[in-house]
């Protein structure tokens, strides 16, 4: 399941593919790393070659014509959805999936403190005493109330950012691979 449907602009050009990714909530983004598109460079060279061709002969110059475009081609659509998975994967490590509505969020609308987008976690003022009211919290796991911990009291597994044991990112709960480096969570 690919963690950003419908919150992320395309920003893939024939050459090649970007992403920027958005907080559900204020909609700050984090703009990917451009990939160069294998299919665009293919095509390059080709024209290259057939252009260089076609001081020689008139077939080099119609199979330089024939040479096409790259953008859209099922080739490029292939590369496009395993950039777009790579995106998504290094997007990760800089939004929070909330347990309760399950949308991607920014540092800046994520209460840490609860493990809640700051939608889901009201605070109330009473005095000097500050008092958080939350819902309870969703374990990704089994579906069912955390109890608030560490740790969920249904089923043991771990509510806090998953910590990849290979080079240290933090990822979200429910990640089975790190978004860092790759490596099975």
């Amino acid at each position: 399941m690919q963690a950003f449907t419908s919150n992320f602009e395309d920003k893939s050009t024939e050459q090649g593919f970007q992403f920027i990714f958005k907080c559900e909530i204020c909609g700050s983004g984090y703009e990917s790393a451009f990939i160069a598109s294998d299919e665009a460079k293919k095509k390059a060279m080709f024209n290259k070659v057939s252009q260089f061709g076609g001081m020689f002969s008139s077939r080099a110059s119609l199979a330089g014509a024939l040479g096409g475009q790259a953008y859209q081609t099922p080739q490029w659509n292939k590369e496009r959805e395993a950039a777009l998975k790579k995106a998504s994967d290094e997007a990760m490590t800089h939004f929070h999936q909330c347990p309760k509505c399950h949308k991607y969020v920014c540092d800046s609308d994520w209460r840490k403190d609860v493990s809640l987008c700051s939608a889901d976690a009201t605070e109330t003022e009473t005095g000097s005493t500050v008092m958080v009211q939350t819902t309870p919290a969703i374990c990704p796991k089994c579906n069912q109330p955390s109890g608030g911990g560490k740790f969920c009291n249904n089923c043991g597994a771990p509510l806090g950012p998953a910590k990849c044991p290979a080079c240290g990112t933090e990822n979200a709960p429910a990640a089975k691979f790190c978004g860092g480096c790759g490596a099975k969570l």
